[in-house]
């Protein structure tokens, strides 16, 4: 009788993902300007409660943003402002929709206050005020915003840098700790758990302007940035979502599609 081959040992399986889990959350109290990194957001029908509530608004009712368009007129040097509120806004709160915290505080480029709407008229060489949303939502698109630290990881390959792109030039709400690169576009069209509580529909894959490439406090001017993501991600990169649950987005919750 032939001698039978010892069994060849089955692979081991190729481990799955691990969930994304959330490592940093910011707020933009004021629509193009820096903002502010937080432990919590707070996220109700709108989006993140208190982001983009503010926005620097011409006479004719044009926003101030980066950008020329139907809606906003492009306003250099916003990116060297920086907002935050003084106290949080709270979804205890009656107002938490539709006042946030109050006016918020805005710092100027030489680190000073910002006085007034006088004061920023003066600073931006135009006739300009603060003012606060409202029947027209200030959010180009969506009321929260995710991108993955393995998509900015990528992204820096990509350019041919040694260290990951910056996410600070993308302007999300959460970042979220990934293990594969655009793991999250993979979500578009479906729902989405964040933590024990609040539960979003991923909707669609972003679309970055030229924001993403002027310089800001802390970072340069980069033009390879959008052309880069023109030419090999359909100038895509981050997703948007609307909210099916609202509640608390908090450090280290799990994200996970359901």
């Amino acid at each position: 009788m032939p001698e039978i081959p010892p069994a060849t040992p089955a692979p081991a399986p190729y481990p799955a993902p691990s969930d994304a889990t959330v490592a940093t959350l910011r707020r933009f109290p004021v629509k193009s300007m820096l903002g502010e990194q937080l432990p919590e957001l707070v996220v109700d029908e709108r989006g993140t409660v208190g982001d983009r509530l503010w926005a620097v608004t011409y006479a004719d009712g044009k926003l101030g943003s980066g950008k020329n368009s139907r809606r906003f007129r492009r306003t250099a040097g916003l990116l060297h402002f920086s907002a935050s509120y003084p106290s949080a806004p709270s979804a205890d709160s009656s107002s938490a929709s539709a006042e946030g915290a109050g006016r918020p505080r805005v710092v100027t480029p030489d680190g000073s206050d910002l006085r007034d709407d006088a004061h920023l008229a003066e600073l931006l060489g135009a006739d300009v005020r603060l003012a606060r949303e409202d029947a027209v939502s200030h959010f180009d698109e969506c009321g929260l915003t995710l991108i993955g630290t393995a998509s900015l990881h990528a992204l820096g390959d990509i350019l041919g840098d040694t260290e990951p792109a910056d996410a600070l030039r993308f302007r999300k709400n959460v970042l979220l700790d990934t293990d594969e690169p655009w793991i999250e576009e993979d979500w578009v069209g479906r729902e989405v758990a964040v933590g024990d509580e609040v539960r979003l529909r991923v909707t669609h894959r972003m679309k970055r302007c030229v924001m993403t490439t002027m310089a800001q406090r802390d970072l340069p001017e980069d033009r390879r940035v959008l052309k880069t993501l023109t030419a090999d991600r359909g100038m895509c990169i981050g997703v948007g979502a609307d909210i099916l649950v609202p509640g608390t987005v908090r450090l280290g919750d799990t994200v996970r599609p359901v």
